[in-house]
Order: C-alpha cells, then sequence, then structure tokens
C-alpha cells in the first residue's frame, strides 16, 4: 500500500477540500444573492414561505446575528435583504 493512501488524501485533495471550506462563506453569500433574486418574481406563496425559510437559515449560516436575523425577515421585505447582501460583498 502507498504512503498517501495510507493518510487518506493527497496533498492537491487537501488544497482543494481547504479551500472548498476558506469560501463556504461567499457561496452562500451567492446562494443567498440567487434566492433573493428568484423571490422578486416568484408567484406561489407557497415558495415564497419556503424561500423565506432558507433566507433564514441561510444568514444563520453566515453568523449573522439572530436580532438582526429577525429584524429582516419579519416583514418579508426583499429589499433589506439586498442592501445586507449589498454590505456583506
Amino acid at each position: 500500500m502507498d504512503e498517501k493512501d495510507v493518510k487518506g488524501y493527497t496533498e492537491y485533495q487537501k488544497k482543494v477540500i481547504k479551500n472548498y471550506y476558506d469560501n463556504k462563506d461567499l457561496r452562500l453569500v451567492q446562494k443567498l444573492g440567487e434566492l433573493v433574486s428568484n423571490l422578486y418574481v416568484e408567484t406561489s406563496e407557497k415558495k415564497k414561505e419556503t424561500g423565506w425559510k432558507k433566507i433564514k437559515k441561510m444568514l444563520t449560516d453566515l453568523k449573522v446575528h439572530h436580532g438582526e436575523i429577525e429584524y429582516l425577515t419579519k416583514d418579508k421585505n426583499l429589499s433589506l435583504i439586498s442592501k445586507k447582501l449589498d454590505e456583506m460583498f
């Protein structure tokens, strides 16, 4: 058995995994932006409600303060979320 097989990951794989987790926040912000864009044109109330739940979860994953999450999502105002996205970028 090869030495790199015993360790589990090659150096290249370790670098890829590290970069994946280093850029997690950027990916979440991008997904949040896409979700907000989709909600602007969504007509189904059920899908809108699901979208707002996802927004809350993403903001939590981005470590936004709980009070701020409540403020941003209580009125379901997409422009507030958009302004927050501008701050994050």
